[in-house]
């Protein structure tokens, strides 16, 4: 995934601010003792106080400030975007490593349609399908959890595949979108194991 499918918008933040309004926290889970010690990433959404994890392992999770977006049709505005967002694999692509990544999960404010519009520009004729399972999350909760694949772009670091996937509880809402059906990438259950993650 690359600068020509998702924008970066990197904001400078304070000491200062990213202190008071930060978004990243490390838990450790300990398990028995044939079992090795995992160390998830949690993103906390700073208006919801809503919460997920993600791997620590090939993960990092930007500042708040930070924006990854898709812009409409203009090429302007943000159509779809996410803040504070979980980075997975970033600068993975030799050919372009400061703005290549596997993928990326945050919270957003657009509804599901709006990310896949986003991705085929409103043009459904690339996607597999919209698929939809009820499912309960972590605490729980119940929640609606979407997703569908589209087939790989071109690039200097192309995929064979992208996935875009949002879990729902309410109005709290996380997107993942990350490349697929390739070494190195995710898969299908490990992007739900990620959502389903979500806490409200």
């Amino acid at each position: 995934m690359t600068r020509n499918r998702v924008a970066l918008v990197l904001g400078a933040v304070a000491v200062l601010t990213v202190l008071a309004t930060a978004a990243l926290a490390v838990s450790t889970y300990v398990g028995d003792d044939s079992s090795p010690v995992a160390e998830p990433l949690v993103v906390t959404d700073p208006v919801s106080g809503a919460s997920f994890e993600v791997p620590g392992e090939g993960w990092e999770v930007r500042g708040p400030r930070s924006r990854i977006y898709y812009a409409d049709d203009d090429g302007g505005r943000p159509a779809a975007v996410v803040s504070g967002a979980a980075v997975y694999r970033d600068g993975y692509c030799d050919e372009e490593p400061g703005d290549s990544n596997r993928g990326f999960a945050g919270f957003t404010d657009q509804p599901f349609e709006a990310w896949v519009a986003s991705l085929t520009d409103d043009d459904g004729s690339w996607t597999t399908g919209d698929d939809r399972e009820e499912i309960e999350l972590a605490d729980g909760t119940a929640a609606t959890l979407r997703w569908t694949g589209f087939f790989g772009g071109e690039g200097k670091c192309p995929a064979s595949g992208i996935e875009v996937a949002m879990v729902r509880a309410g109005e709290v809402r996380v997107v993942l979108v990350a490349d697929s059906q390739g070494q190195g990438t995710l898969s299908h259950d490990e992007i739900v194991q990620i959502l389903r993650s979500l806490r409200r």
